[in-house]
């Protein structure tokens, strides 16, 4: 759920003075009138990548299987196309946790997994059904992050779009 800093919260001080109030100290805010949301998003499994990467692989097994190609290559290749689904099985799952924001900053917690921060890096891609989030956390490793809109409820995808797209 995004709870974004704003003016009508008591917590702050009006925009034109600069600072934040909070535990009785003033901290100097980055612009007079900026706001700092805070996002939090659950994903769940999504259906829909996952029928769509079943009936992609049985179209690839009947397209190879009723081809004119040798029977040892489509020996071959039926194993590979399933190997390959199987694969993508499992990066789709690693899409379920949890997508947070604080302080301009971005993390991500995998479920049963430590919360990682990250930046952006490369391609956003940010559609009506699909978002796709490409980035390094700070030890270098790759973020990426493919989650269809079924899997998260739909205030909170609307506010991650909202987020992602005024987020660089």
């Amino acid at each position: 759920m995004t709870t974004p800093v704003c003016r009508t919260d008591p917590s702050v001080r009006s925009a034109a003075s600069g600072f934040r109030v909070r535990d009785g100290a003033a901290k100097p805010s980055r612009s007079p009138g900026e706001r700092s949301a805070r996002l939090a998003c659950d994903f769940t499994p999504s259906r829909v990548l996952q029928t769509s990467l079943v009936l992609l692989a049985i179209q690839s097994c009947l397209l190879v299987g009723f081809s004119r190609l040798p029977w040892m290559f489509v020996a071959l290749m039926i194993p590979a196309i399933l190997a390959f689904a199987l694969l993508e099985w499992r990066r789709l799952l690693r899409g379920v946790g949890r997508l947070s924001t604080a302080e301009r900053r971005w993390y991500w917690q995998a479920r049963g997994g430590a919360r990682r921060e990250f930046r952006f890096t490369g391609e956003l891609t940010l559609w009506r059904w699909l978002i796709v989030i490409n980035g390094r956390d700070l030890d270098g490793r790759r973020v990426r992050l493919v989650l269809c809109r079924d899997s998260a409820d739909a205030d909170d995808w609307r506010r991650l779009l909202v987020a992602l797209r005024f987020s660089r």
